[in-house]
């Protein structure tokens, strides 16, 4: 019986591994890596100029609310009980 389970695990193992193995092959002949993707490029720039002005915004924000918060606020004209 474990005969039988270890050649059915080899089996499976060599089944799967070899298109994976040839696919590899296939993608290595037929991708140009020399090339130069501008437009990938382009998206990339776009993205990070958002990102950054997004985290500027944030950390702004940020940077106001601790600058108000270290001065006690004392409304104007204050709610009184009667």
């Amino acid at each position: 019986m474990s005969m039988r389970t270890l050649a059915l695990v080899s089996l499976l193992a060599l089944l799967t591994i070899s298109p994976v193995v040839a696919q590899d092959t296939e993608l290595d002949t037929e991708s140009d890596s020399e090339g130069f993707n501008l437009a990938g490029y382009l998206i990339l720039i776009i993205a990070g100029f958002g990102w950054m002005f997004f985290l500027g915004l944030l950390g702004f924000g940020i940077y106001l609310i601790i600058r108000k918060s270290r001065v006690l606020y004392e409304p104007k004209h204050p709610i009184r009980c009667k």
